[in-house]
């Protein structure tokens, strides 16, 4: 079976203005970043892209810009459906499949604890509405199923499920069930930061979801591990992970902090999180410029 998905995709971030408005001028030149990199594909929206503080006519718009940017790219776009009601999810799904995403997205609701059969039930609306594939996100500490096994009873009867983003922690044994469960139909991507990307593409996950902020690092991590250097991706991944790996403690910390990466280099013109909002420590801004040095160093070629 082909990857539909494979390697480092990033999920982007929404850069705003001073004032808290959504600044479409710095997100086109996001996309123009990520494109420059040779990325395959993106994640939008994720939480990562401060989705749950947009409007329904940021989104759209957004979505517009990154479809329209991409054009002549070789780059793939999942737009994801976060909504808590099915009938507003499907409306999205719809609509996002009609603008032209080439994969949908789903975070399966989570507010108030909602049963599996209802989470089924929610999931199946979408996957029967979209003809494109489907990638369900199995997020266990955001409430919602905390066994794969659940999401994957959809597989035989939606044939258009076609990845599942494995987001426990750690996600090996979801990797695995994943494989074993579908024979091998449904691959599986690793999320939170790409932190177990090592065990994770050992299990036989084909790709990471990370922030954008550093996506040059994953790309350059992602080169050694394609070459079939896993020393070299090991040694290259436990570079920059473990801050990563302290940032993604807390969500809002891990949004600043990435939103600052990519202002200080350039890519955005403002920095700004719409609230509410963490302020970076101390500790992530001594990282920051650890970071930032690094950059420096894996640019010059001396990583």
């Amino acid at each position: 079976m082909n990857d539909l998905i494979s390697g480092v995709c990033p999920v982007l971030s929404v850069p705003f203005t001073e004032s808290g408005e959504v600044d479409y001028e710095s997100f086109e030149s996001l996309v123009k970043w990520i494109i420059s990199l040779d990325a395959k594909s993106v994640l939008f929206f994720g939480v990562a892209s401060e989705n749950i503080k947009l409007t329904d006519p940021e989104r759209y718009k957004l979505l517009e810009i990154l479809l329209e940017t991409r054009k002549g790219s070789d780059l793939k776009v999942i737009a994801s459906v976060a909504d808590h009601s099915s009938e507003l999810a499907v409306k999205r799904a719809r609509d996002y499949e009609a603008m032209g995403a080439d994969l949908i997205n789903i975070l399966p609701p989570s507010f108030f604890n909602p049963s599996a059969e209802q989470i089924r039930f929610h999931l199946a609306q979408i996957l029967a509405a979209v003809k494109i594939p489907v990638v369900i996100q199995h997020l266990p500490q955001g409430g919602a199923s905390a066994d794969v096994a659940d999401l994957l009873t959809l597989a035989d009867e939606f044939t258009n499920l076609k990845i599942v983003k494995c987001e426990s922690n750690p996600p090996v044994e979801s990797i695995k069930r994943v494989a074993e469960i579908t024979n091998g139909k449904v691959q599986t991507l690793i999320g939170w930061g790409g932190i177990f990307w090592d065990s994770g593409d050992a299990a036989g996950a084909k790709g990471i979801q990370p922030g954008c902020g550093v996506s040059d690092l994953y790309k350059w991590t992602e080169a050694a591990l394609v070459s079939g250097d896993r020393a070299e991706f090991v040694r290259r991944l436990n570079t920059f992970i473990p801050w990563i790996t302290s940032w993604i403690d807390n969500l809002e910390l891990l949004i600043a902090v990435e939103k600052h990466i990519l202002f200080r280099r350039g890519i955005i013109k403002s920095d700004y999180c719409r609230h509410p909002t963490m302020a970076i420590t101390e500790k992530a801004k001594a990282e920051i410029e650890e970071c930032l040095e690094l950059i420096k160093k894996v640019e010059a070629g001396n990583g």
